[in-house]
């Protein structure tokens, strides 16, 4: 019995297939709820059998209502001309004493009501905690064309056109404008503003990124940041992340289970090389209607055994998969060091990957298969799924290639991913918005990637993380060599280029700290911080 497309049911894989070219804005969605399942203490498997799951668990938080509110922001903050649209963003003041700072969690690429009511509801959240300890106001922040904060009317695809607001600089420029006329009717005659009250910024893998910068860019608007996995030397090629998951599981004795992957690809990627090979291998795994999907599409659906490794690490899907494909269904003996292959051959381990009976599920949730009517998954995730896409299309790059010890497809390739972004944006080369190529030096010479030094910064990223590579933490041989440090460093002072204020969580993960009431270890990190606050914070100084 072939589990993966039976599994997937005749209307669903029909749906699978139409979507699957969207690989990297869903699997970034996927992600996100996947990270905020770990820190509400879900298992993953939760997110994948059912999809309302974070959002009933979030339900269940309660501690009054914190309402979404809005502001007028400009489109363009070059030309005002342009109009405005309203940016969402969600405010806990009770906790508010004179003095306090003002903490703002910046949500990033996807809808940020579950940010919201987490870390402003929820007692275990350490932004909730940062709150409490500096009696501060907490705000959560929308990023602009994600969630409900859009400049256009959301429509099934945008033009070309309506997203060119939507840059890292534009982006960049919004907090600061909300924060220049910020007040709270409960809190009058407190002046809030960042002439008057210190703030925070706090944030997590590109909300890392952006807290960093935003206090390198507006000094004047914010004091101090945490910038927890922040991926500030993007690149087009990330194959980075896929061998940083291989030395994870090595590490955690998968070492079978690598070879093994690595040998079902093998025999994978030979059978993709011929037409009628190809057209078998993708029905072994998918069922009849797969082979209708071109190699690399097919490639990026199997590659969604590593979605929860960043939030899980091993105790995710991953650990589940090695487990099965490393024990023999008939004698219950697990894999030699070597794996399968070289007793059973390629052929035979890539055929009980294609039974794994999870895989679908993780099909599944990444393309919205759940959907009892196609249109249903359209509409506002899908207006959100083609913003990431715009980003990494136009400005950050990131396309999942092959990395060096091959856990995943050759056809994994760059062409690939660059014809994917022409094929979700068909208007984006004909209008002169869209680039050919993603501008990522551009980007990199806007932010100073791995060289920026802002003063007042903590930095934090995770062991295992496979982002870990690209944040100013990164062990890679390519990145620079510099000394961390978790000798808090004086307030208003930049540190040297071969020194950085942060901390790598051990065994950590993906914004590991965000979570660390289920991950302990990552307590050191959160304690850190507020030890960084203790003793800036004394040197503010309000501002004529």
């Amino acid at each position: 019995m072939r589990f993966s497309y039976q599994l997937l049911g005749g209307t669903a894989l029909t749906l699978l297939l139409g979507l699957a070219s969207s690989f990297d804005a869903r699997w970034m969605a996927l992600q996100k709820k996947l990270e905020i399942a770990a820190r509400l203490g879900l298992s993953a498997e939760s997110v994948f059998d059912d999809p309302d799951s974070v959002q009933n668990a979030i339900a269940r938080i309660d501690e009054g209502d914190i309402p979404a509110e809005t502001i007028q922001i400009p489109n363009d903050h070059k030309n005002p001309r342009n109009g405005t649209y309203k940016n969402r963003f969600w405010v806990n003041d009770s906790k508010y004493k004179p003095g306090g700072p003002v903490f703002v969690y910046d949500a990033g690429e996807g809808f940020a009501q579950y940010d919201g009511v987490y870390h402003l509801k929820e007692k275990t959240s350490f932004f909730y905690r940062l709150l409490e300890e500096f009696h501060g106001v907490g705000i959560v922040w929308e990023h602009r064309y994600y969630g409900e904060s859009f400049p256009f009317p959301r429509t099934h695809h945008y033009p070309a056109k309506n997203l060119r607001f939507l840059t890292f600089e534009q982006a960049l420029a919004d907090l600061p404008y909300f924060a220049k006329t910020f007040k709270r009717k409960t809190l009058r005659g407190v002046d809030l503003t960042p002439k008057s009250t210190p703030w925070i910024m706090v944030g997590g893998s590109y909300p890392g990124v952006r807290a960093a910068v935003t206090r390198n860019k507006y000094p004047d608007t914010i004091f101090a940041a945490f910038a927890s996995s922040a991926t500030v030397q993007n690149q087009l090629d990330v194959s980075f992340y896929f061998e940083r998951v291989y030395n994870g599981l090595v590490a955690y004795g998968y070492g079978n289970c690598t070879k093994d992957i690595r040998a079902a690809y093998s025999y994978i990627d030979k059978e993709l090389d011929h037409p009628d090979s190809a057209a078998r291998v993708k029905r072994l795994f998918m069922g009849p209607s797969g082979e209708k999907k071109s190699n690399g599409e097919f490639a990026q659906a199997l590659s969604y055994i590593y979605t929860e490794w960043q939030s899980y690490g091993p105790k995710g899907g991953l650990g589940v998969f090695c487990d099965f494909l490393e024990t023999d269904p008939e004698t219950n003996k697990t894999a030699p060091a070597e794996g399968w292959a070289p007793v059973k051959g390629a052929k035979a381990v890539a055929e009980r990957f294609a039974k794994w009976d999870r895989l679908p599920t993780r099909i599944r949730a990444a393309f919205e298969t759940n959907c009892k009517n196609p249109d249903d998954c359209d509409g506002m995730e899908n207006a959100t799924g083609e913003s990431y896409t715009w980003q990494t299309c136009s400005e950050f790059g990131l396309f999942f290639l092959q990395n060096q010890h091959a856990i995943v497809s050759k056809y994994l390739t760059e062409e690939f991913f660059q014809n994917d972004c022409y094929k979700q944006i068909p208007d984006g080369l004909s209008s002169g918005y869209l680039p050919r190529r993603p501008k990522v030096n551009e980007t990199l010479k806007f932010t100073d990637g791995w060289h920026m030094r802002p003063s007042n910064v903590y930095w934090s990223a995770g062991q295992w993380d496979p982002w870990t590579s690209i944040t100013p933490l990164s062990d890679e041989d390519w990145a620079p060599k510099i000394n961390v440090t978790t000798v808090i460093p004086e307030c208003n002072v930049p540190p040297p280029q071969s020194e950085i204020f942060g901390y790598v969580i051990p065994n950590g993960y993906h914004c590991v700290d965000f979570f660390d009431n289920e991950f302990k270890q990552a307590q050191v990190s959160t304690k850190l911080f507020s030890a960084a606050l203790h003793k800036w914070l004394p040197c503010f100084k309000k501002k004529d």
